[in-house]
């Protein structure tokens, strides 16, 4: 762990705290490397991730467990470690490691403990990350696993829920200094929401002996970061029962699940809204306005001569000018308004309660103004865009999604036939 510096501090938290608790309420795998490479002590949380049983582990070599092709740095590296050269080495890694009849990526965290030469090793099951980033390459350009394997604040707390003890590695994670804190109430130091999340993982823990995956997010030093608690009741010999609790920093991973969530919502190129949210806004405004019998319109609209532009120009240009368009749009619309690409250089404008006359004087602003767009290719003459649109309302007949879609894309093809850059219903 990040907080193991030295040997003291080892001591005083193997005292403080009893080790094996330590251990055990941690919700990451976490391993102690001997020497000679082998394992002398594991917590649950290992057996569980390798199905083993806590006598198929110990004494074995923890470089059997890594996959072949990754041994030879570990091996390196944990042999400089123990010979005094630790400061230079990194101490977190990324490898394969052997899972019954499977291989799993596991993300590594060494701390090296001079006095008594041993590591503590933590690492966590990183596989499913990996497989996302193959997914998301392209969008995501190689998203490289942003979980952090190490707990960076443990506190031991009351069931009140007062701080009696607090170890920070970095106390710039802590809301206050750790002087401040102790003795005080976490309903005293923290904001309402947060203290009663830590609160409610406290009388969990006190009641079924643990918790976990309770989120908070704090205003630090280092500015708003998001936690993961994870609590384990220890039993103390002397005096009444307490919570152990570490707070895992997990702005990283609510950073990337946000990135996840926009690119699932959103058009990688334009960064407007992707057909499948489109038609999921559109679903939820039509019932809105069906309910309160207020008007909604629907403007659709298609690049002129689009494919001429990628042929003339090419397809980069061609880009250019998709992400040109989709500026103008965002530029123009209310705050209650919402646009998508709906597919190729089609585009959806949604005009809530916007009567069809309303519609089609917001598309008429809106093709002169794309109208003034002008595009500089490289090398070649610059040249101006024209789009033609269609316009549709919800009524009787366009009572569905698909139906006042269909009328629109109908009226935009009418735009077409009629000679392109204009506007019909």
């Amino acid at each position: 762990m990040k907080s193991l510096n030295n040997l003291s501090y080892y001591v005083s938290m193997m005292n403080d705290l009893d080790y094996k608790t330590l251990f055990e309420s941690a919700n990451v795998a976490m391993a102690v490397i001997e020497q000679d490479s082998s394992i002398s002590l594991v917590n649950k949380t290992v057996l569980e991730m390798f199905q083993i049983q806590e006598s198929e582990v110990i004494g074995t070599s923890f470089l059997q467990w890594i996959y072949e092709e990754d041994r030879d740095f570990l091996k390196t590296n944990h042999q400089k470690r123990m010979q005094g050269d630790d400061a230079a080495l990194p101490k977190s890694y990324e490898v394969r490691m052997l899972h019954q009849d499977s291989i799993i990526w596991v993300s590594l965290y060494v701390r090296y403990i001079k006095e008594l030469n041993k590591s503590i090793v933590s690492f966590t099951d990183i596989t499913y990350i990996h497989n996302t980033e193959e997914q998301l390459q392209e969008q995501l350009n190689a998203q490289n696993a942003l979980l952090s394997a190490i707990p960076d604040l443990m506190f031991e707390l009351s069931l009140e829920g007062v701080y009696l003890n607090i170890w920070a590695h970095n106390s710039q994670e802590l809301t206050a200094n750790k002087e401040l804190l102790l003795g005080k109430k976490v309903t005293d130091v923290l904001e309402e929401s947060a203290a009663q999340k830590v609160m409610q993982a406290i009388e969990i823990a006190y009641k079924k002996g643990s918790s976990f995956g309770e989120q908070i997010q704090l205003k630090t030093p280092s500015g708003d970061l998001w936690f993961e608690l994870s609590s384990s009741k220890k039993e103390n010999l002397n005096s009444e029962a307490t919570v152990i609790m570490l707070s895992r920093n997990i702005t990283d991973r609510k950073e990337l699940e946000m990135k996840l969530l926009h690119l699932s919502r959103h058009d990688s190129l334009t960064n407007l809204y992707n057909r499948r949210t489109l038609e999921t806004l559109l679903q939820k405004e039509l019932h809105r306005s069906q309910r309160y019998k207020t008007p909604l319109s629907i403007c659709m609209l298609d690049i002129d001569f689009f494919k001429k532009i990628n042929d003339t120009y090419g397809h980069a240009t061609g880009d250019d000018v998709l992400k040109k368009l989709a500026d103008v749009l965002r530029e123009s619309l209310r705050d209650t308004d919402y646009v998508g690409r709906y597919g190729g250089e089609e585009f959806v404008i949604a005009l809530p309660d916007t009567s069809l006359n309303d519609a089609v004087e917001f598309a008429q602003r809106l093709r002169k103004k794309v109208a003034a767009i002008s595009c500089h290719p490289e090398e070649k003459e610059s040249f101006n865009i024209t789009i033609s649109l269609g316009v549709a309302e919800l009524n009787s007949e366009n009572n569905t999604v698909d139906k006042i879609l269909e009328a629109a894309d109908s009226a935009m093809y009418r735009a077409k036939e009629s000679g392109r850059n204009c506007v019909k219903i």
